[in-house]
């Protein structure tokens, strides 16, 4: 019988897992069951946007989200560079930032990131939004630019944006995940107005179109200085032929922390299932009571199935038994 031939194309579990590694968690389960395994970790454009896109090659030393200096890795591939903002943000938001630090938090890191990379050769700059502790709406990064903006047709720099948020609304809707309280919010808001209308005035364009918001902002910053917004998924996808690795798939096996109703429109889980004509399973930290998900999609509830202590501390060990089982009810282990 000819091996199941499986789809492996996992989110990361945040704090538990990188996509890379609950990529080779569920490829083991598919091998030990008899099946295939085509290993493809994917990103919407937060954590794992650099990993997903071929790992980095250099480093620079650029301010985090706090200003403080820190070595940050990014890839330079020919003239495609490829850089990933959480990375500057993962020791300010793993400390539980406050009111203090939401408000202080600034992107100049991602715009000294995106200078390197044309000052090194670069004509073609990716720049993963998702995961940031930012709320300067892009002015630290412009700042970081220096001369290099506007952007254009010699440096194209194209955002890695999963969600539809503007920039006037992004404090209101991030803001309380990134520490600011009710005070924060509105000051914070208040800003923003303030600066869409001098990006307005320095570059000519509306900075507040959906997507705009990703990120504190930056997003609406850099669009607003010539870059162009672009779906996370959608650019990984391209640049790992995801549509030729679908078309030979029996199964999609793919994986993220919680899925909830956000997980089907512009996260990856949601993006597989609009693309794959094969049935796909989704493995996940947690599922959502109650979700409801098309008749050729099964789901995998690690915290039901083997309790949340081991779901945590295991999570690798988890992935494999979920996707030894899932092959195994298929039928063609």
């Amino acid at each position: 019988m000819t091996p199941l031939r499986v789809l492996v194309a996992p989110d990361k579990l945040r704090g538990t897992a990188t996509a890379g590694q609950a990529a080779a968690a569920i490829a083991a389960g598919v091998q030990s069951a008899g099946g295939g395994a085509d290993s493809c970790p994917l990103s919407d454009g937060g954590e794992g946007f650099l990993e997903s896109l071929g790992g980095p090659n250099r480093t620079s030393q650029v301010a985090d989200a706090l200003g403080r200096t820190i070595e940050v890795p990014w890839r330079l591939d020919g003239e495609l560079a490829v850089i990933e903002t959480a990375l500057l943000s993962t020791t300010v938001l793993a400390a539980g930032p406050g009111p203090a630090e939401a408000e202080a938090a600034t992107s100049t890191g991602a715009g000294e990131l995106i200078a390197a990379a044309l000052r090194a050769g670069a004509r073609r700059v990716l720049v993963g939004l998702g995961g940031s502790a930012f709320s300067d709406g892009g002015f630290g990064a412009l700042a970081g630019l220096a001369d290099l903006v506007p952007f254009g047709p010699d440096r194209q720099v194209l955002l890695a944006c999963d969600v539809a948020t503007g920039y006037l609304d992004a404090a209101r809707v991030f803001g309380p995940q990134k520490g600011a309280d009710r005070p924060a919010v509105e000051r914070l808001s208040q800003r923003l107005a303030e600066q869409a209308v001098l990006l307005a005035d320095r570059f000519g364009r509306d900075a507040t179109v959906p997507g705009t918001g990703a990120a504190g902002g930056l997003s609406g910053g850099l669009y607003a200085a010539g870059a162009e917004l672009r779906s996370g998924l959608d650019m990984v996808a391209e640049r790992v032929g995801l549509a030729e690795r679908l078309a030979t798939a029996d199964l999609v096996i793919t994986a993220e922390g919680r899925l909830d109703g956000s997980s089907l429109t512009g996260k990856v889980a949601g993006g597989l299932i609009q693309r794959a004509a094969c049935p796909v399973w989704v493995i996940a930290g947690s599922v959502q009571p109650g979700l409801a998900v098309p008749d050729r999609v099964g789901t995998f509830d690690l915290t039901a199935e083997f309790g949340a202590d081991r779901a945590h501390s295991d999570t690798a060990g988890c992935l494999t038994e979920a996707a030894r089982w899932i092959v195994g009810a298929i039928g063609f282990g």
